[in-house]
């Protein structure tokens, strides 16, 4: 049986999710950064050109400047939200042009948020085809 906080919270945090695609999805990397802990974390795949560990209050803008710099007219569109006490899930479709093939890409792919109280503390995403995305970046032979 799901109590009256278990909803309060249920809607917390869908409503945090929602605002941070918000914020980064328009630059507002300043209220990105209200968001999350001074210990943030994401980690991307090994096998992305993009790969690695970024860290702290800038994390997402860095990642977004180096996602970017090998993609064009990128969307996301944000489909179920699963959400815990401590993480949501999302699940998301993305859409871009590689800068470097020209090839144009759509896959999907899970974000989960990990949260600490009322701040994100870590997104760990999860790609459909990580080979995909470093052939037409140009990381791996086509």
């Amino acid at each position: 049986m799901t109590t009256a906080m278990d909803m309060e919270r249920f809607a917390q945090v869908r409503d945090m999710v929602q605002r941070i695609y918000q914020l980064t999805g328009t630059g507002q990397w300043d209220a990105v950064a209200e968001m999350l802990t001074d210990d943030f974390l994401i980690l991307e795949a090994d096998s992305l050109p993009y790969a690695g560990r970024y860290e702290g209050k800038t994390a997402l803008q860095d990642l977004y400047t180096r996602v970017f710099a090998y993609w064009g007219d990128a969307s996301l569109e944000t489909g179920d939200i699963c959400i815990g006490d401590d993480h949501a899930i999302v699940f998301v479709t993305v859409t871009a042009t590689s800068r470097y093939s020209g090839e144009r890409l759509k896959m999907p792919l899970t974000e989960v948020f990990h949260l600490r109280g009322d701040r994100f503390c870590g997104i760990t995403p999860y790609y459909f085809d990580t080979a995909a995305i470093a052939r037409a970046t140009g990381l791996i032979p086509a």
